[in-house]
């Protein structure tokens, strides 16, 4: 089959399984998920995607099960992606990325974690704030156009 039609049969397929890897991986075009881990025992692991032509049209998630700064997930392709910048490092805990190849390039549809399901609170405490403190700046001026003046507290 030729891999201009790649794109019409991927549909067929049913993604029953995902990869946990924690050494370094090389991602087949059936490996749809991937859960990555990277910790002390492991080290920085690298995940290559697979190849760029033979995944046309197919989406990718990765998502870290463990990482941190030091025992990093680096996500890189196999040296055939069109315009491949920088390898990819995912540093923490459900770091996450979506990829999509159009038989070219390998694009990220989307990369990050969800800061809304964050756990950390202000420095030097183990609580959330329980209230807003009251604020006594001046207010401040700001004229936006000839006629129009906008007050606003700092």
């Amino acid at each position: 089959m030729g891999l201009e039609q790649n794109n019409e049969q991927h549909y067929r397929e049913v993604v029953d399984k995902y990869i946990d890897p924690n050494a370094a991986y090389i991602m087949t075009t059936r490996d749809y998920v991937v859960r990555p881990s990277a910790d002390a025992l492991s080290g920085p692991i690298i995940v290559q995607l697979p190849p760029v032509a033979e995944a046309k049209g197919r989406f990718y998630s990765i998502i870290c099960r463990n990482a941190d700064p030091v025992n990093t997930v680096t996500i890189a392709d196999a040296d055939d992606s069109e315009c491949w910048a920088n390898d990819i490092v995912l540093n923490g805990k459900c770091d996450r990325l979506l990829c999509y190849s159009d038989g070219l390039a390998w694009m990220p549809a989307f990369s990050g974690g969800f800061p809304q399901a964050s756990t950390t609170y202000p420095p030097g405490t183990t609580q959330p704030p329980t209230s807003l403190a009251p604020t006594t700046a001046a207010p401040v001026q700001t004229t936006l156009a000839p006629t129009t003046l906008l007050t606003t507290t700092a």
